[in-house]
C-alpha cells in the first residue's frame, strides 16, 4: 500500500487525514450548514459519528483505490480537506481522477483553498500518472467555480448530484484541468 506524503506550501502543511481529525471535520463542515450545503456527502442535520465512519473507510487504506485525502493544516490546526478520488468517479470522464475540497468557514477568504489545491494537483498529476484531473462544483457555488477557473480548470459538462444536506438533486458543473495547462500556468507564475 502506498502512503500519502506530507505536502508543504508557503503557509500550510497538507498531511494524510487521521482518525483524530473526526471532531474537527464534524465541527467545521458537518455542523456548519454554510459548508455542508456545498458538499454531497454531509447530511443536514449532521449525523453524530458520520465523520468517524467516513474516516475509518479511508484512513490506512490504499489512497489509489479509495481516495487520497489530505488534511489541510495551518500552524498545526485542521482547517479543511483536499481529496483526489481515483478514476471511475465521473461517468463522462471515467479515466480521470476527481478533485474535491472544502475549507472551514472561519478560514475562508484567505487563499488557503487555492494554495492547498495547487499543492495537491502538483502531487496528483504525477502520483496518478494522468494527463488531466477533473472536479465538480454545484452550479450555484460561484466561489468554488471561480477558484477552479483561476487554477485553469475548463468547463467540461453539466451533471446532477444528490446533495444529502439539501436533500435534493443539484445541478453541478464538471470541469477538467489538463496537465499541460497546469504546467504552463505554473511556469508563467
Amino acid at each position: 500500500m502506498t502512503m500519502l506524503p506530507d505536502l508543504k506550501t508557503r503557509r500550510l502543511i497538507l498531511r494524510p487525514v487521521a482518525l483524530s481529525d473526526a471532531e474537527a471535520m464534524a465541527t467545521l463542515a458537518g455542523r456548519d450548514f454554510e459548508v455542508a450545503r456545498w458538499l454531497t456527502s454531509f447530511t443536514w442535520p449532521y449525523e453524530d459519528g458520520a465523520a468517524e465512519t467516513f474516516l475509518k473507510s479511508v484512513v490506512g487504506k490504499d489512497p489509489f483505490k479509495t481516495e487520497a485525502l489530505f488534511a489541510i493544516t495551518l500552524g498545526g490546526v485542521f482547517i479543511g480537506v483536499v481529496a483526489v478520488e481515483p478514476p471511475g468517479d465521473l461517468e463522462d470522464l471515467p479515466a480521470t481522477p476527481t478533485l474535491g475540497y472544502w475549507i472551514g468557514r472561519a478560514f475562508q477568504g484567505h487563499g488557503y483553498a487555492g494554495e492547498a489545491v495547487e499543492a495537491v494537483l502538483a502531487w496528483a498529476f504525477d502520483a496518478f500518472e494522468t494527463d488531466a484531473i477533473a472536479a465538480r462544483a454545484f452550479e450555484d457555488n460561484f466561489r468554488s467555480r471561480g477558484l477552479l477557473r483561476k487554477l485553469g480548470f475548463r468547463p467540461y459538462s453539466l451533471t446532477e448530484r444528490f446533495s444529502r444536506a439539501l436533500d435534493r438533486r443539484v445541478a453541478s458543473v464538471v470541469v477538467r484541468l489538463a496537465r499541460a495547462d497546469f504546467e504552463a500556468r505554473k511556469e508563467a507564475a
